[in-house]
């Protein structure tokens, strides 16, 4: 009896410290998955300096933000590019699970998923040739003017829905620009920070040919989500949550003077 029940409290304590062993070695496996979750996500193949395929990967420093941001809620990110209006259509059917960067307007806001922080702020501005005689245009000056734009962007609700801007698309920022100077159009809609990059890298083109004559002003830029896909709202929960640790804890301003003179 005694050899019995002596037996049976044995093997039950056995049976304990059996699964305390299999839980234990289960815990850090589940830690270790959850420290190396993996997403894809989608840039512009030639937005310099936000984000450009160059020598062989996607660069930039909206590319540089997003991957900080996610690393700080342990999150890695595999970048792929495409141009901008394939971009979106690939979050917006759901073939892949963000596109960057975006204007949070009411266009893309009907099909696309945003999140609260934005990535960065950057102005686009109105240009014209040199010669012009024009300043510190705004939107109600473009109505009625031939005006250069780039294929699949948006350029805020109030230039998207006026009926009365004159359009002339190109594929790129770079043939946008190009278009101005050989008065295709008469002022071009691009970012400041672009345009400074493509006199930059193209000055027999451009230096001295081209200027800034107005502004659209600073918008926010963000990764647009598929609606299709079901763990949007949660990576956009803790894109938020990494922008905002980035931004406390000073990485986020020493990427900001890493990118303020871009390398050509």
């Amino acid at each position: 009896m005694h050899d019995s029940a002596y037996l049976s409290g044995l093997k039950k304590i056995l049976l304990i410290a059996i699964g305390f062993v299999i839980y234990m070695a289960n815990v850090p496996s589940v830690y270790a998955e959850e420290q190396t979750q993996s997403i894809s996500l989608v840039g512009e193949d030639e937005w310099y300096p936000y984000a450009a395929y160059k020598d062989g990967k996607l660069q930039g420093w909206a590319v540089d933000i997003i991957e900080a941001a996610f690393a700080a809620v342990d999150v890695k990110v595999n970048f792929k590019s495409a141009p901008y209006a394939r971009c979106l259509m690939l979050a917006e059917t759901g073939q892949e699970l963000g596109c960057f960067d975006s204007l949070k307007d009411s266009k893309l806001s009907k099909v696309l998923l945003f999140h609260t922080e934005p990535i960065f702020k950057a102005e686009i501005g109105i240009y014209a040739l040199q010669s012009s005689t024009a300043s510190n245009l705004q939107v109600t000056h473009l109505r009625g003017k031939q005006v250069g734009v780039t294929h699949g962007y948006t350029y805020t609700d109030e230039v998207d829905t006026d009926q009365s801007i004159s359009r002339e698309v190109a594929p790129t920022d770079l043939s946008n620009l190009r278009k101005l100077v050989r008065q295709r159009s008469e002022y071009s809609l691009i970012y400041t920070r672009v345009v400074d990059y493509l006199v930059n890298r193209y000055p027999e083109e451009f230096s001295g040919k081209i200027k800034q004559v107005g502004s659209i002003g600073q918008n926010s830029l963000y990764v647009s989500f598929s609606r299709q896909r079901a763990d949007s709202t949660k990576y956009a929960e803790l894109l938020d949550r990494g922008l905002r640790k980035i931004k406390k804890n000073g990485i986020y301003a020493k990427l900001e003077q890493k990118w303020s003179k871009p390398v050509p």
